[in-house]
């Protein structure tokens, strides 16, 4: 059985961290050994659990017990002797642009693959898959060293995440191409692409397998929303059209539930919440904890509405419809949204950064009961199409063509 690596940012309450443990969870009851790794933060509290053969490894920690191995001192002695080499050698190239920005270039890169290739030099046959395309670069630039098999999972909409500098996103798509393989979300995630990719699948998030069943009865006077609280989310969108809902309701609620994964989406959080003070909505709109059993939580509510200008495919967004909550979703950045929503028929879509469209949207919801009973009815079709074993199946079945 091969040794599968995930690597990851932060392992908190995220999409990310949910995303890959679901995966090693479900390729590790099929016999895998499966590692996430992880370069910044482990939380003591997450809301999912793993597989007794899934392990959680801190990069930081694996260099703190390793560096004083013979194996990693040797390794890291030749990167800085490489790089003084290269520093060295530049002082003599100033004046030759196309050499000087080429040995800029490999110093960077031995710096960036420096801690990855610490963990690899000890895992040099496994396969390495990274989320995003900061990581991945890392894990690409130490794999040359090793030979290792790598494949590029997209996590977001990367027209926003790759960089504007042309010569730059050049030189990371290009790292992509190179790779084993690539993992898109959406086929829209394969538009920025083009044709550069050699070896790659789009393949959906799947939904958790303990979602509770659809609520049929009577649902609540509250609109909710789950999620990560970052600037992509488009918070301030959301809380302004439901201002404008609320006069038409004032019976209606609006909960957020969001969880902080980065420094700075604590202090976003606190502007988030003196928005709605300022606005005297306090009363009405409440910003709430995460909590595991979210679903449970939300499962009567009238309706889930989303407010983003970018996403992949959200695990949120998936897993309201897939437990038959009507879902009202911007027609945002990454195409996850309309990948999943026909509009009309399992949730409604409307478009970016448009407060006066997503509050018709909700009141329409509201009053339209027929179509409210539609878009759940449909919506929870969802969870058939991406359970966690079709999902894992299709991954594993890529993973063993390319590798």
């Amino acid at each position: 059985m091969k040794d599968i690596v995930f690597v990851i940012g932060n392992y908190k309450n995220g999409g990310v961290p949910m995303r890959s443990t679901n995966l090693a969870n479900a390729f590790a009851e099929k016999g895998y050994h499966c590692t996430i790794l992880v370069t910044k933060e482990i939380a003591e509290n997450v809301f999912f659990n793993k597989h007794q053969n899934v392990q959680i490894v801190s990069l930081n920690d694996y260099i703190s017990e390793h560096k004083n191995s013979s194996a990693v001192k040797r390794l890291l002695q030749k990167n800085d002797s490489k790089i003084r080499f290269f520093k060295f050698f530049r002082n003599f190239t100033k004046s030759i642009k196309s050499i000087d920005g080429s040995l800029d270039l490999r110093i960077r890169e031995l710096r960036k693959s420096s801690d990855i290739s610490v963990f690899m030099a000890e895992h040099k046959y496994s396969i390495y898959i990274a989320f995003g395309i900061s990581y991945f670069e890392k894990v690409f630039l130490a794999a040359k060293n090793f030979g290792c098999k790598t494949i590029y999972a997209e996590r977001n909409a990367p027209e926003l995440e790759y960089p504007t500098d042309t010569k730059r996103k050049n030189y990371l798509i290009s790292m992509v191409s190179e790779a084993a393989g690539a993992v898109l979300q959406t086929n829209d995630e394969l538009k920025f692409f083009g044709d550069s990719l050699k070896q790659y699948t789009v393949i959906n998030n799947p939904v958790k397998a303990d979602l509770p069943e659809r609520f049929t009865g009577y649902r609540r006077n509250v609109v909710v929303n789950f999620c990560r609280i970052a600037k992509q989310k488009n918070i301030p969108l959301m809380i302004d059209a439901f201002m404008l809902l609320h006069k038409d309701f004032p019976d209606f609620r609006l909960e957020i539930y969001g969880n902080t994964v980065a420094d700075n989406e604590e202090a976003l959080k606190s502007e988030y919440i003196n928005y709605v003070i300022e606005k005297g909505a306090e009363a009405f709109i409440s910003f709430l904890p995460p909590r595991a059993d979210v679903h449970n939580a939300i499962k009567d509510a009238m309706m889930f509405v989303s407010s983003s200008d970018f996403e992949g495919l959200s695990n949120s967004m998936i897993e309201a419809m897939a437990i038959g909550l009507p879902c009202v979703c911007t027609d945002c950045l990454g195409g996850g949204a309309r990948e999943m929503i026909t509009d009309g028929e399992n949730g409604l879509l409307v478009p970016m950064n448009d407060v006066e469209q997503l509050y018709l949207a909700m009141k329409r919801m509201i009053t339209d009961n027929s179509l409210r009973e539609k878009c759940s009815l449909n919506a929870y079709k969802i969870r058939d199409q991406l359970t966690v074993e079709r999902i894992s199946q299709k991954w594993l079945d890529f993973i063993d063509s390319v590798t």
